[in-house]
């Protein structure tokens, strides 16, 4: 895999960021348009934004695998591809519909099909177009300043979010989760949410529903590892062997440390 990437996903999440600024709050960015891959249901705001990556992508000459939310797993390019593109082009598509800006476009790039080796990633905000930014061994940084997480390291003084939407049948599991800690929050954008905790304005990101998909947070796990923080699966287990490809759904926790993973972790057992 080539160097550079990273001025590549940015380039690609700026024309993101241009395609669909005008759609934010519309009544046309929330019309259905179809299913995408993932087995949701595809809003046009997504379909416009997802375009605008697949356009940059064959103007660039990039060859590439794109692994998206929208269109599944697909070849982009002539020749032998250089690199993985996993996309979520629209993080957060019910605040973009309803004119919420709390809402990111994801983009990481690896030279091969597993979570483990992505090496470059950026997820930008889209209503300022602030940018998060890693590259693996590189450290993390938000607008080219790096970052960390905090040093909270107790629940009860610890401001987390807690993905609680389409998931009733997991509320009473977080339930103790949510007694605990100091202050809770449910913003709607995951990958922004994880970015959020590496730079510490959140100090941890819960989310049990077993619904995230490695096209939501293939960016933001390079981001809070590189910030140094931890991000694993409830039960401890690191996500390093998931492949790219698959879509495999699962739940995770990110935290500023390993003593906030711990806990949270030991209340939602």
């Amino acid at each position: 895999m080539r160097g550079g990437w990273l001025s590549v996903l940015k380039d690609a999440a700026a024309e993101v960021r241009r395609a669909i600024k005008p759609l934010i709050g519309s009544r046309e960015s929330g019309e259905v348009v179809g299913l995408g891959a993932g087995g949701g249901f595809s809003k046009y705001i997504d379909i416009v934004a997802e375009r605008a990556v697949v356009e940059y992508v064959d103007r660039s000459s990039i060859p590439c695998v794109l692994v998206s939310e929208e269109s599944g797993v697909k070849r982009i390019g002539e020749g032998e591809p250089e690199v993985y593109l996993i996309l979520d082009s629209v993080d957060g598509t019910t605040n973009a519909v309803r004119g919420i800006n709390f809402i990111s476009t994801s983009i990481a790039a690896s030279p091969t099909d597993k979570f483990n080796d992505v090496e470059a990633a950026v997820v930008m905000r889209l209503d300022d177009g602030g940018v998060y930014t890693a590259e693996k061994g590189g450290g993390a940084k938000y607008n080219d300043a790096d970052i960390q997480p905090s040093d909270v390291r107790v629940l009860n003084k610890a401001v987390i979010s807690v993905e609680l939407s389409r998931s009733p049948g997991n509320i009473d599991r977080v339930v103790p989760v949510l007694k605990e800690a100091k202050s809770v929050r449910s913003l709607g954008s995951g990958a922004l949410e994880i970015c959020h905790v590496a730079s510490g304005q959140l100090d941890a990101y819960v989310d049990v529903r077993r619904m995230i998909r490695t096209t939501d947070i293939a960016a933001a796990t390079l981001i809070i590892k590189e910030a140094s923080g931890v991000i694993l699966k409830p039960n401890g287990e690191p996500l390093d062997n998931v492949q790219l490809t698959r879509l495999e759904r699962f739940s995770l926790i990110a935290a500023a440390n390993t003593e906030l993973f711990n806990q949270i972790a030991s209340l939602l057992r």
